[in-house]
């Protein structure tokens, strides 16, 4: 008859209760498991439920509301151009319907009160223009460009009697989905031309290099910028390898280059920068040589890539662009900043005086300040100045305020390098043919100036012209008669200061030339010794809200030439909306297609997250009454192991 150890039967007791209250456990842990993906229909829930695919789920759900916000972004972008091209239509329409009054107010049949009336009609279709183009989708203005969301000011307003455009030459972006951010809306300058007239400086302005110029505002010596990368130094044979990866500054070279010499052979030399860029000096004895490692341009781009024995060698034109920290000191040319500007835009003149500007932004800063709609901007080269205007429908002219700033910067609108072609607003100087006379100018003293202005094609020329025909006909420049530009504001001042005869001092047109009307000098000074002409050199900027203005204000003075010019104009801004109207369609069209793409994308994501972690409920349901059963089993099983006792084993 067997024995069992007391011992024996406690610790058989104590592991079949840890047992089964494992085995309990497990089997509690699966169904709470079972039943949560049946009751939320997901086979993860936490990543320990698969690792390997839960990075994947991750992504997916980024993914996924990375998409919906881009859904978000296209159909707010939709809307926006779909506004925008209904808007443009309108303008079309006001267009289209202004140049047809301006037709039917030529020729006869039309007087001075039915002009009149018109004039007024005009005046409400500007308006309703301008209202289209302030037209806004959720509060985003869909001409202002990436400055469209600026609350409740519309990009278009009334400044100084004409309409300025305060938005942006820019469209908004954003994400969409696709390998680059798409345009959501437009802006004034496509659109609408709101900046299409601008002072173009002619002059460069020549920045110099200097240690705080950074390496992103050269050109580079090959025109490229500037790769940067490392260079090869080879002194007196030795070489070694200088890193000008992280260098930001042309003073960041400089130290560089020069530490790397120092180090390898003590006063063998050194590099130095001018205003145009570096140069490499070997002191007598060395031989210096800086060169690119294979593949590699940042010596070249430096101008560096230079080879020196016992001299000194300049490297190449380091093409140093203009900024808006360009010191003013730093300009290559010589600028009269003392006297200023004297601009007039419009029926308002101001001076813009930079006597203590110091730097680009500083000079930008002063325009701003006079609040003339005028932006000073830095030209696409990066070497001279322009004047933008954003003020349509009035006339902007810049001229000298008693020096020669604005000659010197190249922003005169009737200075010596003024083309005639560009006088009265683009319809030039109409002149005789070359070898007849253009100008006759009638002195005191009887004698009589004949001016040929076939070969001028400045305004300088004609200046010059006249002098020279002066000179031709024994006066003395300056004591007996000169022809100068005004050193304030702009126009041809003509001083006759010859006595003896009883002759008015005029100008004339001569034959069927109209050179002096329009330059601005047909005048009589009768017994007065100074002509001064007139400004014919001012801008507008060129687009439809200056047309209907002007053809408003012909149809007021009863002017059948402005009217029939405002008219053509008319003819141009509606080919140039029809233009903006099918960009803004295809930018339209490219939003609707990601929009597709996008929903497409987004199933196939959803497919593949379905996939990943959508749980098969028939199996869940199946497992869950299985595991429901196992759990029943071990409780009675377990019940039943817990009530036998020693004498169950001594049976």
């Amino acid at each position: 008859m067997s024995t069992i150890s007391p011992l024996l039967s406690r610790t058989s007791n104590l592991m079949s209760s840890e047992l089964l209250r494992r085995r309990l456990q497990e089997t509690q842990r699966e169904l709470l498991l079972a039943q949560d993906q049946a009751s939320t229909g997901k086979r993860l829930s936490r990543g320990s439920d698969a690792p390997s695919s839960i990075s994947a789920v991750l992504f997916l759900n980024q993914a996924k509301i990375e998409r919906e916000q881009q859904k978000i972004n296209l159909e707010h972008g939709s809307g926006v151009l779909n506004l925008a091209d209904s808007s443009l239509r309108d303008i079309t329409d006001i267009l289209i319907d202004s140049q047809q009054i301006a037709s039917s107010q030529i020729g006869v049949g039309s007087d001075a009160t039915t002009r009149a009336t018109q004039a007024e009609v005009i005046d409400a279709q500007l308006e309703g223009a301008i209202q289209a183009a302030n037209r806004k989708f959720n509060g985003l203005s869909i001409f202002g460009g990436n400055n469209g969301a600026s609350g409740n000011d519309p990009v278009f307003e009334s400044f100084l009697g004409g309409v300025r455009y305060t938005g942006s030459t820019e469209s908004l972006r954003n994400d969409v989905g696709a390998l680059v951010d798409l345009p959501f809306n437009a802006n004034g300058l496509d659109s609408l031309g709101a900046l299409s007239s601008r002072v173009k400086s002619l002059v460069d302005l020549d920045p110099q290099a200097n240690a705080q110029v950074r390496l992103s505002e050269v050109d580079g010596a090959r025109g490229q910028g500037f790769a940067a990368g490392a260079v090869q130094l080879s002194i007196n044979g030795g070489l070694t390898t200088v890193d000008l990866t992280t260098a930001d500054t042309l003073d960041d070279v400089l130290i560089r280059v020069n530490d790397a010499i120092s180090t390898a052979a003590p006063g063998a030399g050194a590099l130095s920068l001018g205003p145009a860029g570096y140069s490499l000096t070997a002191n007598a004895g060395n031989t210096i040589t800086i060169s690119d490692a294979s593949g590699g341009f940042t010596a070249a781009d430096l101008g560096i890539d230079l080879s020196v024995t016992s001299g000194t060698s300049a490297g190449g034109d380091i093409g140093v662009r203009l900024t808006e920290r360009t010191l003013l000191s730093d300009f290559g040319t010589v600028i009269d900043f003392t006297s200023g500007l004297q601009i007039t835009q419009g029926l308002q003149t101001e001076v813009a005086d930079f006597s203590s500007a110091t730097t680009v932004q500083d000079m930008q800063n002063v325009i701003d300040a006079l609040d003339l709609g005028l932006r000073l901007t830095i030209n696409d080269a990066g070497t001279g100045l322009d004047l933008v205007s954003e003020v349509s429908g009035i006339e902007l002219s810049i001229g000298e305020n008693g020096g020669t700033t604005a000659e010197d910067l190249g922003v005169r609108t009737f200075g010596s390098s003024t083309l005639l072609s560009d006088l009265r607003g683009g319809l030039g100087v109409d002149r005789t043919p070359a070898g007849e006379p253009d100008l006759n100018i009638q002195l005191h003293d009887g004698r009589l100036l004949e001016i040929d202005l076939a070969a001028a094609n400045t305004v300088g020329d004609v200046v010059d012209a006249i002098r020279n025909a002066a000179t031709a006909s024994g006066l003395a420049l300056g004591t007996d008669f000169d022809a100068v530009l005004s050193p304030v504001g702009n126009g041809i001042i003509l001083t006759d200061n010859t006595s003896g005869a009883s002759f008015d001092f005029s100008v004339t047109n001569a034959g069927l030339s109209f050179a002096a009307d329009h330059l601005g000098i047909r005048a009589n000074a009768l017994s007065g010794s100074t002509i001064t002409g007139t400004d014919e050199g001012a801008v507008t900027v060129q687009n439809l809200f200056t047309h209907l203005k002007e053809l408003s204000t012909a149809l007021r003075n009863n002017d059948e030439l402005g009217i029939s010019l405002a008219g053509s104009s008319l003819e141009s801004d509606i080919d140039h909306v029809v233009t903006a109207r099918a960009r803004v369609g295809v930018q339209a069209r490219r939003i609707d297609d990601q929009l597709v793409l996008i929903e497409d994308r987004d199933i196939q994501e959803q497919t593949m997250l379905s996939q990943l972690q959508d749980a098969d409920l028939t199996e869940v349901l199946t497992r869950f009454a299985q595991l429901q059963t196992q759990l029943q089993a071990s409780l009675q099983i377990g019940s039943a192991n817990q009530q036998l006792t020693l004498l169950d084993f001594l049976r």
